[in-house]
């Protein structure tokens, strides 16, 4: 995994980020859109605004590998670039006159899931609302007609792109060290964790969907598409690593990204 290039990407979209202008002007939306707008924008803040303590502590027992080394700084640089998403949606739902949140009860099941099995798992869990959050951004980005809605979701979208190429790179060469058999195992158990928060998410956000035009069993639709694109991109990768002989599986190797 070429750490190097990935540690200059973070870096550099840091100062990018951090030049970042909103526009300021009032919000102008119908209550209709507006009110479901901001609650919807509120739950995806929170769930942005972790601080990636379970993440760094699995980092740091991958980061001795040779071919993961620099991995650890690169992912600082990651987490650090979630935690501006969290303080940019603050400043959206601020602007959509919505409520910053603490809990909710969604948001607490996404956590639970997590820290259900293994820090690897975890890893998989943060994936799948990577790849949620790519359609929902865009979602926003296509469908609301706000100016300052609009140049946030324009903003992560962007960043959530260069973000799955960043786990696609890493997931190419831990599953290239898996036989068959644990691949199609793992690819299993990973479109079950990813429709299960799909249906979470497009239940608890179907009012937001429905007031800017979108039915949540489209929007279903349009996360069951992203994962496939993500996955032929993941699996094409990983023959390529494999094809290099940088690591070869080993039939009866288990995996520690699928649950015991």
């Amino acid at each position: 995994m070429n750490t190097t290039t990935w540690i200059q990407h973070f870096s550099e979209n840091a100062h990018r980020s951090d030049a970042l202008q909103l526009p300021d002007t009032p919000c102008t939306l119908p209550e209709h859109i507006r009110h479901p707008l901001a609650r919807s924008i509120a739950i995806f803040q929170l769930g942005e605004s972790g601080g990636g303590t379970r993440i760094r502590r699995y980092v740091q027992g991958m980061a001795p590998a040779q071919h993961f080394r620099g991995y650890q700084r690169a992912v600082d640089l990651f987490i650090a670039e979630e935690q501006g998403h969290a303080a940019l949606l603050a400043k959206v739902v601020t602007h959509l006159r919505g409520t910053v949140l603490k809990k909710q009860w969604s948001n607490s099941i996404f956590r639970w899931m997590r820290n259900l099995v293994n820090v690897e798992f975890n890893i998989q869990v943060l994936l799948t609302a990577e790849l949620i959050a790519e359609v929902y951004y865009g979602t926003l980005l296509l469908r609301t007609p706000d100016e300052t809605v609009r140049t946030m979701a324009r903003k992560i979208v962007r960043d959530e792109v260069k973000h799955l190429s960043f786990q696609r790179a890493f997931l190419s060469e831990r599953l290239a060290e898996f036989s068959p058999r644990m691949q199609q195992a793992w690819s299993w158990q990973f479109r079950i964790i990813h429709w299960l928060t799909t249906q979470v998410v497009a239940w608890d956000h179907a009012d937001c969907l429905r007031a800017i035009g979108v039915a949540p069993g489209q929007w279903r639709q349009r996360c069951k598409a992203a994962l496939a694109d993500f996955e032929r991109r993941l699996w094409r990768q990983t023959a390529r690593v494999q094809a290099e002989g940088f690591l070869m599986p080993q039939e009866e190797k288990s995996s520690p990204l699928i649950p015991a």
